[in-house]
């Protein structure tokens, strides 16, 4: 009967897809048109000896076996074919208690659980002879053969794996253990890793049942990725394509492709080998273990261990499990799509302890097309300080459109020093503030500018439109329309004074040791006059508004202060006579 625990049930689903993906929804090898090559055999060796009613999380090692090799059966690839031995289940002390409970063919998934649930854990573990008869049921002499030891401990009949593998290796035609280790010590890895190396397979050791369910999904994936081969139809080697899905046709640019060293350095890094930005590429490579990490756009990876033979090229087509985001925006619901100004992010919908979303991409582009893993995701726009956001949904191997509605229109600004005057070219600087003030009496400021004609994209709304001209302010209010263009000409009512200063009338200007203020011409209750600008130029230029002032220039340690009024759209030049 099947242990119901939560946890192993969790520990298992969760590795569905990965072992999905490794046999079904992922083909990490698909054989050329002209490959005729028959199904794999493999021989799966359980272990049933005494030690697998130990337990770990409060469930015996047994029962995680039988419920992990269930679920993964239930996607065994149609291009494999399986038989199943188990030793040490039917009497104790016995090293011949070794028995083929299912032959080599296509999977009967009843009929193997029914055997597997049916052992009973209670002898030695004659793991050599186990492996030779294994061996021998798959002809290994005489044909491709490959067999899957699980084992939770060392050999316990006096004899020496690792002799046996070297053995079996050098009397095959193509033999390979790959061995899975379950809850072993470190001593007891170092005793059974020497089957998997010496017949050039993989150890992988598992402490618990979602190691467990990982280390067989991919000791089955290797084997998936071994057959069929494309043998003397290439270099050695691996020939690498990719799909969006399983169903899909093969990918034919923006890949690409790195081959690595599968052992890992003390951070965690692998040293590449070599790298293509190919779509279809072929490797060539020395025999032995590689990781091969495939890139699809900028953020779809998948990453794939592959086991190069000597004199074989390897075909390997991996599942991207991508999809497409096509994305543009308009001002507004049926207006034209938008050439440019967008600016677009893609952030995963999940949030941390803060509230942040992790950023996965963004483009600059108004229309842009993103390569993404399957998945959900938020999208936001940005049309100048319009802003919008929605989630989507990539499927693997589909399009997903969206044309954001941006719900903003444009505000072009001119001005002018006086009504019917010329249009400003420079001096000129603009803010956009929200019409609300707050408590002080202050506005949020949404934009600003320092061109003289200014394009501001805007969300529809109303606005202040605050402009200056040198010293001169003014306040202006603006509405802006979904997909309408607000022109607003500002009037200024401003003008331009030019100073010089001289000792006497018609004296040439003074050129250093000058210095300006301009003063409101009334001052506070008192008598303090406010100050509007200053230059220490010996012949400034100041823009004002149109109104009365009180210009004070000093020189060495006389001020002389004269009366000055200045119209809108006004340029004129005033010359200062110094205090003799």
């Amino acid at each position: 009967m099947r242990h119901e625990n939560t946890f192993i049930r969790k520990t298992i689903l969760a590795a569905s897809a990965a072992f999905a993906a490794a046999l079904g929804a992922t083909s990490a090898q698909e054989a050329p048109p002209t490959d005729t090559t028959e199904p794999q055999s493999v021989m799966m060796v359980l272990d049933g000896s005494g030690s697998m009613w130990g337990q770990i999380d409060g469930v015996a090692k047994i029962e995680i076996a039988r419920d992990v090799i269930g679920d993964l059966l239930d996607g065994w690839s149609p291009n494999l074919q399986l038989g199943v031995m188990a030793y040490g289940h039917r009497e104790k002390g016995a090293c011949s208690d070794i028995e083929t409970l299912i032959d080599v063919g296509p999977v009967d998934r009843s009929a193997v659980m029914s055997k597997v649930n049916a052992i009973n854990p209670k002898g030695k573990t004659p793991i050599s002879a186990s492996v030779r008869k294994a061996a021998e049921a798959l002809k290994y002499t005489e044909e491709k053969a490959t067999v899957i030891l699980v084992s939770d401990g060392l050999e316990t009949c006096n004899a020496d794996p690792c002799a046996l593998a070297s053995e079996l290796e050098a009397a095959g035609v193509d033999f390979t253990t790959h061995v899975v280790g379950f809850d072993i010590t470190e001593e007891e890895k170092a005793g059974l890793s020497c089957l998997a190396e010496n017949t050039g397979g993989r150890f992988i050791s598992a402490g618990n049942a979602s190691e467990l369910t990982t280390a067989l999904s991919e000791t089955v994936q290797i084997v998936a990725q071994a057959d069929p081969e494309i043998v003397n139809q290439g270099p050695q080697g691996v020939r690498v394509r990719a799909k969006l899905c399983e169903t899909c046709d093969i990918v034919e640019d923006h890949m690409f492709w790195w081959v690595n060293e599968t052992e890992q350095d003390l951070e965690g890094n692998r040293k590449e080998v070599t790298y293509s930005g190919s779509a279809t590429e072929i490797f060539e490579l020395p025999a032995r273990d590689y990781q091969i990490v495939a890139r699809y756009g900028g953020v779809a990876f998948t990453t794939t261990e592959v086991m190069v033979k000597p004199g074989k090229l390897t075909d390997l087509v991996v599942n991207l499990n991508a999809g497409h985001f096509r994305v543009n925006a308009a001002l507004t619901v049926g207006g034209d799509i938008l050439k440019d100004t967008m600016f677009y992010w893609i952030y995963e919908t999940k949030t941390d302890l803060e509230g942040n979303r992790k950023e996965v991409t963004y483009s600059g582009s108004a229309t842009e097309i993103f390569r993404l893993p399957a998945g959900d995701y938020l999208v936001r726009a940005r049309h100048g300080t319009a802003f919008a956001e929605e989630t989507i949904t990539v499927k693997a191997g589909e399009l997903t459109d969206l044309t954001f509605d941006m719900n903003a229109g444009y505000l072009r600004v001119q001005t002018t020093m006086n009504t019917g005057g010329a249009a400003l070219e420079k001096d000129m600087f603009y803010w956009i503030l929200e019409p609300e003030v707050d408590f002080d009496g202050n506005r949020k400021e949404v934009t600003y500018s320092g061109s003289a004609k200014e394009i501001f994209r805007l969300p529809a709304g109303e606005y202040i439109l605050r402009s200056r001209h040198g010293v001169s302010f003014k306040d202006t209010p603006v509405t802006v329309t979904p997909g309408g263009v607000t022109d607003t000409m500002v009037v200024q009512v401003s003008g331009r004074v030019k100073l010089s200063a001289t000792q006497t009338k018609g004296g040439p200007a003074l050129t250093n040791g000058v210095f300006w203020w301009v003063y409101q011409p009334t001052g506070d209750l008192e008598g303090t006059e406010t100050e509007i600008t200053y230059s220490g130029t010996a012949e400034p230029i100041f823009i004002l508004s149109s109104d009365d002032y009180i210009l004070a220039v000093r020189y060495g340690g006389e001020i002389t202060r004269v009366n000055m009024s200045l119209n809108s759209g006004e340029e004129k030049k005033i010359e200062v006579v110094l205090n003799p």
